[in-house]
């Protein structure tokens, strides 16, 4: 402990005992007295007249330095009142920070002249980290809130237009069934068929990606790329008989490790784009490959490409560029769902802006090992 000569002993015996920092300076702002707490806060234990505060250095609330001639202390003896909870940051000499809150009372003799001040320095470090924590998950909720807003509203818009084509053409079918012509029934049936594929493929997208955003994780077999994609543009041919997809698969046997519903829901997604982005006249081209140690997988469009989408949010849950609203509907997880599988099986993904216009798209994994017979 150290005081000044005049110092009651005991009341300095009090003061160094107390939890919390408390020194006294004289009428000219120089240090008198401190306790080992106001030395702990400080991080360093200044000598005996040095002015205004012991701290190495002071910062404002909004993270400005704060000059010692304007710390509470000072201000409190230089207009000669006290103040109540000003708030301030103190930087020690080892780099650490704590924030503190400074109650700096004027003292005067029997005829009201100033002879000094005490300052208590109340330690909010943690408190403050609380707060902010607080606010921080305050915010990170409201976001939460938000998106889930969003979503549910992108969902029911979605569902919702399948669901009622569906409902409509099948209460008319049973309402006016044998009254209607061949032509129309077919059309009603085959309407019901395309929103049960659309609203079935919406459903277990959202679900893979629920799935392997909780971490779950895919059954890895050995699968022949090349089958597997023949596999998926025949089903999209079917679906799709109106739009022209040719499909091209270099030599040789590329196999890979991967999850089967997991590689058709993925092509199936970049051919849904391909199909809902380009011109209905104008052809879809899939490309299979192999490039040194992975298979590839391209699929090729002459379609409105990347346009001013946001590269950095193009595989993001839920986003869809501006140019892509305007030509047609969607939730935006088509791509999302992509990047999740392609994680999930040690490759890569890519959407790009494709030379002469339209998208190249596709995406590339690791070839396994086969071992000879």
């Amino acid at each position: 402990m150290m005081a000044a000569a005049d110092a009651a002993p005991q009341v300095e015996a009090v003061l160094d005992g107390v939890g919390v920092a408390v020194y006294t300076t004289d009428a000219t702002g120089h240090i008198t007295f401190f306790n080992e707490a106001a030395a702990t806060l400080w991080g360093r234990r200044p000598e005996l007249g040095e002015q205004w505060c012991g701290s190495w250095r002071l910062y404002w609330p909004d993270g400005r330095e704060m000059p010692h001639n304007q710390c509470p202390m000072a201000t409190a003896i230089l207009e000669d009142r006290p103040i109540r909870g000003a708030e301030a940051e103190v930087e020690r000499p080892d780099g650490t920070r704590a924030v503190f809150l400074a109650y700096p009372t004027p003292l005067h003799d029997e005829d009201e002249k100033l002879v000094g001040a005490i300052n208590v320095l109340v330690d909010v470090t943690e408190r403050r980290k609380t707060e902010e924590a607080l606010r921080s998950a305050a915010e990170a909720l409201a976001a939460s809130n938000m998106v889930k807003d969003e979503f549910l509203g992108l969902v029911s818009h979605e569902l919702r237009t399948p669901v009622t084509t569906i409902f409509g053409n099948a209460h008319l079918l049973r309402s006016r069934a044998g009254r209607m012509a061949t032509e129309e029934t077919e059309s009603m049936l085959a309407d019901i068929a395309d929103e049960s594929n659309r609203l079935l493929s919406i459903i277990e997208n959202l679900l893979l990606l629920t799935r392997l955003g909780a971490g779950s994780q895919p059954d890895l077999e050995p699968q022949l790329i090349a089958h597997i994609t023949r596999i998926a543009v025949e089903a999209f041919r079917r679906h799709n008989p109106g739009r022209e997809i040719r499909l091209t698969i270099d030599a040789g046997q590329m196999v890979v490790e991967a999850d089967r519903g997991h590689l058709e829901m993925l092509l199936a997604n970049l051919l849904t784009n391909a199909l809902k982005y380009s011109p209905p006249d104008s052809a879809i081209e899939v490309l299979v490959d192999r490039d040194k140690d992975e298979a590839r997988v391209t699929v090729l469009d002459r379609g409105i490409g990347i346009g001013d989408a946001d590269a950095s949010q193009l595989f993001s849950a839920f986003y869809r560029s501006d140019s892509a609203k305007m030509r047609a509907s969607g939730l935006g997880i088509g791509l999302a769902v992509c990047q999740r599988i392609i994680d999930s099986l040690g490759g890569r993904i890519w959407a790009r802006a494709r030379e002469g216009g339209g998208t190249d798209a596709g995406f590339a994994l690791p070839l396994a090992e086969v071992s000879p017979d």
